[in-house]
């Protein structure tokens, strides 16, 4: 069913080194043009081809390059800065069997109802990560633009922490929780080097949980054990950490977001 656009809305995808799939990723929303009034695609550092990929568009997108990784929030900052229409619509970059059946599915119920926010959540998940796990940390959401201006230079510091952060904004009566079906969830030992994924892997984790500290105040004996997971070398001594964890709601956090994830890395790739 058609549905007559009445909001403008701003495509906002964040880029680092994902060459395979971003061209695919930006095609996609071109060819939604019927649902999405501009492309706004934010370059953070990549040392790949994306930058060059992304420059092939030319007009077609809007794109910020920035010379140095900043890290996620300050990407989506920077396209919000950047963005003129009145929602901005945040997806990742990495999904490769992303499709416009996926765009609009997590457009309409803005369109249609007095939503304020949409979080679209993939539903394909190898590491069967519990569901409340993969809505608190999806990337895929809808915020009306004027509600993220003032907390600009706050969510600039957040990092991977950022949906930690989006995640205080999300009022549950005016919030809709859509299920993307058939997208697949990416894995980062799908596109690294496994030193290189699992590298990433802790330190998006710490990101995450630094961040959950500062919105929920927990003891410094657990912020401790979450800042020292970066210098742990083997997932065993990663896993012993976060199981000394006494916050119980940011070890499961963990524990679904890092640990599931680590212990299949390590099974595919026998690390």
């Amino acid at each position: 069913m058609e549905i007559k656009k009445k909001k403008t809305i701003s495509a906002i995808i964040p880029v680092f080194n994902e060459e395979k799939t971003v061209k695919k990723v930006v095609e996609v929303f071109l060819n939604s043009s019927d649902l999405i009034d501009e492309i706004i695609c934010v370059n953070d550092g990549s040392t790949d081809k994306s930058l060059e990929i992304l420059e092939s568009f030319r007009n077609k997108i809007k794109l910020i390059n920035l010379k140095r990784n900043k890290g996620k929030g300050c990407a989506l900052a920077k396209g919000i800065e950047k963005a003129s229409s009145e929602l901005v619509v945040f997806f990742d970059a990495d999904f490769p069997n992303l499709s416009k059946k996926h765009v609009r599915i997590l457009i309409e119920p803005v369109l249609k109802k007095k939503y304020k926010t949409i979080l679209g959540v993939p539903v394909k998940n190898k590491l069967n990560l519990s569901l409340p796990t993969r809505i608190f940390l999806t990337g895929e959401r809808i915020y009306p633009r004027k509600l993220l201006l003032p907390l600009l230079e706050e969510m600039k510091k957040t990092k991977f922490g950022v949906e930690v952060f989006l995640n205080k904004l999300a009022n549950k009566k005016e919030t809709k929780i859509v299920y993307l079906k058939g997208l697949s969830f990416p894995y980062k030992h799908d596109k690294r080097e496994p030193s290189q994924a699992l590298k990433e892997s802790i330190m998006e984790a710490v990101e995450i949980a630094e961040e959950f500290a500062k919105r929920e105040g927990i003891l410094p004996r657990d912020i401790n054990i979450i800042k020292s997971l970066n210098q742990s070398i083997t997932i065993k001594k990663i896993e012993a950490k976060i199981k000394k964890i006494k916050n119980k709601q940011i070890r499961e956090i963990l524990e679904n977001y890092v640990l599931k994830y680590l212990n299949f890395f390590r099974f595919k790739k026998k690390i």
